[in-house]
């Protein structure tokens, strides 16, 4: 029996994950605003723009026994958002994810166009209140010149925007200068 136990292990390990993370309900509310192929709409003064996620991958398994994306023996867990702006004719990208760290952090990362935000630890997020419309969101975080990199060669400063935990992408000041607010979602057809 001692024999085919480590005959097991030895054959198993190449195939077994050593290290889990997994992903809380809390920690899924930051993926709850949006499913695949989903259309938001935000409006400016000049203009509606159209926001369609293309893909909102999860990895949250609790089966060892399947290699499919961890770090060599060890999985994180994780999930994101990846999507388009439509904006006068050209599209704009962006992208949203969370990973939940071996220790038990929850780290997030938002990035739209060349503005890229990364928070090592969920817990320790700042949040402000932002007023849309007739609604409140108290779990919105600002991403600005203040708080994150901006990936391009020009020296962009003025330019924001605005994630909710609980509603997604709320607002933005980007490319010609006017601020775009949600406007609607429209669910993708089932």
């Amino acid at each position: 029996m001692i024999i085919w136990t480590l005959l097991a292990i030895v054959f198993l390990h190449p195939f077994v994950y050593w290290k889990f993370s997994h992903l809380t309900k809390d920690d899924l509310t930051w993926m709850e605003p949006y499913e695949e192929w989903d259309t938001v709409l935000f409006s400016s003064p000049s203009g509606m723009d159209t926001l369609v996620v293309k893909e909102k991958p999860l990895y949250n398994s609790y089966w060892p026994f399947v290699k499919n994306e961890g770090e060599g023996n060890d999985y994180t867990a994780n999930s994101s958002f990846q999507y388009d702006i439509k904006h006068d004719g050209k599209s704009v990208n962006g992208w949203s994810a969370i990973r939940k760290e071996h220790d038990g952090r929850l780290s997030l990362v938002f990035w739209l166009h060349r503005r890229r935000q990364a928070i090592e630890d969920a817990q320790n997020v700042r949040y402000c209140s932002i007023k849309i419309g007739k609604s409140v969101y108290d779990d919105a975080i600002r991403i600005d010149g203040s708080n994150s990199q901006n990936f391009s060669e020009e020296k962009i400063t003025n330019e924001y925007f605005i994630w909710s935990k609980s509603k997604g992408l709320l607002q933005y000041k980007y490319l010609n200068g006017e601020v775009y607010t949600f406007y609607k979602k429209i669910p993708r057809k089932k």
